[in-house]
């Protein structure tokens, strides 16, 4: 018999608060995300960790499908714990891939927020856990600023190009900012995400479940739009969810025909989260992802501009430790992880991070 218990929670204000005690997060981990799961039709589920009465972790994820090969069970930035040895590690895997069991999933994937941890690396070797075949995803790798720093330093640590851009910008009549914290902006969003979908040939969850997800933040005070505009015309938008000491930019689009090179809005879009993050009394703007791991030195990988225009914001990079899957059913897992590792080399991808 193991020393923890697992405790359903099903109040949103409990489990956002013992979320929020953790050392580390993402709004993934927040009750609104869970009930835009919930409504979408999706099994998922979300445990309080406790040892001798008192809460360490929580532990939330879903069952998702493939067409291949079935359900697997997926903790996104999860599980938290705030202490724990190896052992306790493995009493949270036992229990994790009792559930996928239950579920009929082939598989459990873990991609808790850790840079380093030895006593879960220790316990996903004890599991026989291998990295996941996949790219950076849900922004295992990221670059993060702390907006505590005077903005004299922000932008100390910016390229010269940006820091220039950004300083003419702020002096530019025609280009202005706005933010709004309501559902006034998701037509101007839906248009211009579909148009930098389209341009830049990714896909992306459809347009219409994304709104309902930041309906769902809107609703609980967590969605801000950040929109950019050209001579009061709307240019481009960032969409911020707030959650804790984190704002995270977590979508994005622009009017792919807006032709004036000179105005590099999105440039300013980011100067104005830093503002807004400090507004939130948010410790830390998080781009949210789009990066390539750090020592990369090929040029196919499909964010690589992405990662480049990230970086010349100044801030620091973060790199989370790999996500880690662990099969359940190996007849089913061995040739869903050739499958995967060759699906995500081919498009340029490489799945050590």
């Amino acid at each position: 018999m193991g020393i923890l218990r697992f405790e359903i929670v099903d109040d949103d204000k409990k489990f956002d608060e013992i979320v929020l005690s953790m050392p580390n997060y993402s709004f993934l981990n927040s009750s609104f995300r869970y009930r835009y799961l919930v409504n979408n039709g999706i099994n998922v589920f979300r445990y309080a960790v406790q040892k001798g009465g008192e809460i360490i972790g929580i532990i939330n994820g879903s069952i998702t499908s493939t067409k291949l090969f079935g359900k697997y069970m997926e903790c996104k930035h999860s599980p938290i714990l705030r202490e724990g040895n190896r052992d306790i590690w493995l009493e949270v895997i036992q229990f994790c891939k009792k559930l996928a069991r239950e579920n009929g999933c082939f598989m459990l994937r873990m991609s808790p927020q850790y840079i380093k941890n030895d006593d879960l690396d220790n316990a996903y070797k004890f599991s026989k856990a291998v990295k996941s075949p996949i790219q950076d995803i849900d922004a295992m790798i990221t670059q993060y600023f702390d907006t505590s720093l005077p903005d004299e330093k922000l932008k100390h640590d910016m390229t010269d190009s940006t820091r220039n851009t950004i300083n003419k910008l702020l002096k530019n009549t025609d280009v202005s900012v706005k933010v709004f914290d309501d559902n006034s902006q998701f037509r101007i969003f839906e248009n211009f995400h579909e148009q930098t979908m389209r341009k830049k040939g990714y896909r992306d969850k459809p347009t219409e479940m994304l709104l309902r997800e930041l309906q769902i933040q809107v609703d609980n005070k967590a969605c801000y739009m950040i929109v950019g505009y050209f001579q009061e015309k709307p240019i481009s938008i960032w969409q911020c969810t707030h959650f804790g000491k984190y704002l995270h930019v977590y979508q994005a689009g622009s009017d792919t025909e807006f032709r004036d090179k000179n105005v590099r809005i999105t440039y300013l879009l980011f100067w104005e989260c830093i503002q807004l993050a400090r507004k939130l009394g948010c410790r830390t703007l998080d781009l949210f992802g789009g990066m390539t791991p750090v020592g990369y030195k090929g040029k196919r990988h499909p964010w690589i501009g992405v990662n480049a225009f990230k970086e010349s914001m100044g801030g620091y990079k973060v790199t989370y430790m790999h996500s880690r899957d662990i099969s359940i059913n190996i007849i089913k897992y061995i040739p869903f992880y050739i499958y995967s590792y060759i699906r995500t080399v081919l498009k340029g991808y490489p799945i050590n991070w």
